[in-house]
């Protein structure tokens, strides 16, 4: 095993690993329940970190998370009915409900 990426927190670890797990890369979180020991042990050995199981798939893993983490925030879509700004990726408005334009 071996570790790829130590994450900020819990969320952007498990981010991380469902990202890599839909690439076929069996990864593990350690340090998952630490932070309740933040303040016990220095913050470096709370965080959560990510692993993978099989050694030849580190230099893949590490760039799908560099990929992950350099990419393009994505276009922004405004609604056509209630004017309200939406995520490119969103089909219908957040606030209306009203489908967005492609």
């Amino acid at each position: 095993m071996k570790r790829v990426h130590i994450a900020a927190t819990l969320l952007d670890a498990q981010l991380a690993v469902d990202a890599l797990s839909s690439l076929g890369i069996v990864t593990h979180i350690f340090n998952a329940n630490a932070a309740g020991a933040l303040g016990e042990v220095p913050f470096m050995q709370a965080q959560p970190e990510i692993w993978v199981d099989d050694d030849s798939q580190e230099t893949s893993a590490r760039e799908a998370l560099a990929g992950l983490h350099n990419a393009p925030p994505r276009d922004e879509k405004k609604c056509p009915h209630c004017g309200e700004h939406n995520p490119g990726n969103f089909l219908s408005c957040w606030q209306c409900g009203w489908a967005l334009p492609d």
